[in-house]
């Protein structure tokens, strides 16, 4: 039922957990958390036909998933829960997380990681974990917690270990490197190769 990318990001999330699955779509990971890792799940969404899809998979496979149609948080109780945010941008995500919050998040961008993390550093969040996982094409979930931890935002220290990321990673930097005409981005994005290339 799940993905490789969603059984990777049900991973970073305890068994018996309280979570809430923003964005849920289709609600499978919701359902999973729930009937394989006993969790009590909310699953949320802004557009009411994604829970109704939802609801219809969460009878289908007998779970027992809270739907909530909401944007973001808004209106949420999240006390001592686990917020899942995946499946969306990097700019629809940091919109959805306030600065105040002090629950873990598991966090997954389809796009601007090296955004994406530093803005969550900004908002007073340190990176716990992460994992990169192949799944038709290379997905990085993150794991975020409260508190001040300085972390290169650029090239993840729990990803250089993952030599197939680390490829692709050069290999997107390598395209901009190549598409930037002569200017001090090139020059940037030429040091950036050099250190991805050390892992590779």
């Amino acid at each position: 039922m799940l993905s490789k990318r969603l059984k990777a990001i049900s991973d970073f999330i305890p068994e018996g957990s309280s979570v809430i699955d923003v964005g849920t779509d289709h609600g499978f990971l919701a359902i999973y958390l729930s009937k394989e890792k006993h969790c009590s799940v909310l699953a949320t969404d802004k557009s009411s036909l994604c829970i109704i899809k939802a609801k219809e998979n969460i009878r289908k496979y007998k779970a027992i998933v809270e739907t909530k149609v909401t944007d973001g948080l808004k209106g949420l109780d999240i006390t001592n829960k686990y917020i899942v945010i995946a499946g969306m941008g990097t700019k629809t995500i940091l919109d959805i997380v306030p600065s105040n919050l002090d629950n873990d998040l598991i966090i997954s961008s389809h796009r601007n990681l090296e955004l994406l993390r530093k803005k969550m550093m900004e908002k007073g969040y340190y990176i716990y974990n992460e994992k990169a996982i192949f799944d038709k094409r290379y997905y990085v979930i993150m794991h975020f917690k409260k508190g001040r931890k300085k972390t290169n935002y650029l090239i993840s220290p729990f990803l250089t270990s993952d030599k197939g990321y680390m490829q692709s990673l050069y290999d997107e930097y390598n395209k901009i490197y190549l598409k930037t005409p002569k200017s001090l981005k090139k020059i940037k994005v030429y040091f950036i190769l050099k250190k991805i290339k050390k892992f590779c």
